[in-house]
């Protein structure tokens, strides 16, 4: 297959280069004050954040996920919307890192290299990499039908869309998020969107074949790392504001304490979990055997719970009592080959 064509080109300046790790989290402090003067594709752009989870042996820094789930975070302490983007585009970059040719990955990496952001649609369940939208032969191409739900406003450069194929085989859509025939609404509700599709032309060589089994669990697995990572610094900016707001000698009540000590130990707990899930993730991605990836999905799920307790402060809700029993369901199965 060839690159990827029929693209929505804009000038735009060129983004500042990372060369090493240890500039990443300096880069992510350096963007804060641009998120208040620029859109967030463009302030992201220009920080030169969203090539850095870049496979090496295509040029990228490939920075390990313990730094890109700080970078986020620290984002996140003073833009939630900006974290977000940043989280679903390393996903889909994630996910690119699983599918299509050499040539169509080059070409998808060149792209981020550039400063141009991905957003990842799945329209529910990660880790099936698939959504409702109908994909259909059209000429040299494909076109494209249906609507997805988003969780955010719309900002980003391209539509990473998993989908069935004609032929029924799982593959991403790579698709300009201004190409024709792609609208996006709010119905209703300002913390979600609605994008719909409507006769969307996809060149041929926009759709990438996913080339591995557990690639929605890798990409599931980073994305829940990265939202967890969201939490993680809100949380932090939330507890320096209240403690900020405290007069030590007539303010510290018991009650306060208590508070306050109590997201202290949600905060370390999340942190943990997520130095764990990054660490699991780096063994995968080197690695991506069955049973690294299955270890860090693991991982990855048990760091989700904690991190949705820790932002609603609730007991389990649905979702979250279905991740508990998968994990649940996974040990049991695990014990019975111990002893099979």
């Amino acid at each position: 297959m060839g690159t990827i064509t029929h693209l929505h080109e804009r000038l735009r300046p060129v983004p500042n280069r990372i060369d090493a790790e240890g500039d990443v989290l300096a880069a992510a402090s350096a963007v804060l004050p641009a998120l208040s003067q620029l859109p967030v594709a463009e302030a992201l752009s220009r920080s030169g954040l969203l090539p850095v989870s870049v496979p090496s042996d295509f040029g990228g820094l490939d920075v390990s996920n313990v730094v890109l789930a700080e970078a986020v975070s620290v984002i996140a302490a003073v833009s939630t919307r900006a974290a977000e983007a940043l989280a679903s585009h390393c996903s889909a970059l994630e996910a690119i890192r699983n599918a299509g040719s050499e040539e169509q990955r080059r070409t998808a990496f060149a792209r981020s290299a550039a400063g141009e952001c991905f957003l990842l649609l799945t329209g529910g369940g990660v880790a099936e990499l698939k959504t409702d939208a109908r994909v259909l032969p059209e000429g040299m191409g494909f076109r494209l039908e249906g609507e997805v739900h988003v969780t955010s406003v719309v900002d980003a450069d391209w539509l990473a869309l998993p989908v069935a194929d004609p032929s029924g085989q799982s593959a991403l859509l790579l698709v300009p998020r201004h190409a024709a025939g792609v609208e996006s609404t709010q119905p209703g509700d300002e913390a979600s969107s609605l994008l719909r599709f409507t006769g969307v032309h996809v060149a041929a060589d926009s759709v990438l074949a996913l080339t591995r089994n557990q690639a929605g669990q890798m990409v599931e697995s980073v994305d829940r790392l990265l939202r967890a990572a969201i939490v993680l610094g809100r949380g932090r900016r939330e507890l320096e504001t209240v403690l900020s707001r405290i007069d030590p000698g007539t303010d510290a009540t018991v009650a306060s304490a208590h508070a306050i000590g109590w997201r202290q130990v949600e905060i370390e707990t999340v942190h943990a979990l997520i130095l764990r899930a990054a660490a699991a993730i780096d063994g995968a991605q080197v690695n991506p055997a069955a049973e690294t990836i299955a270890q860090a999905h693991r991982i990855a799920s048990i760091l989700r719970v904690a991190a949705q307790r820790m932002d609603t402060g609730r007991t389990a809700g649905e979702e979250e009592e279905a991740v508990v029993a998968a994990l649940g369901r996974l040990l049991i199965a695990g014990r019975d080959e111990m002893t099979a």
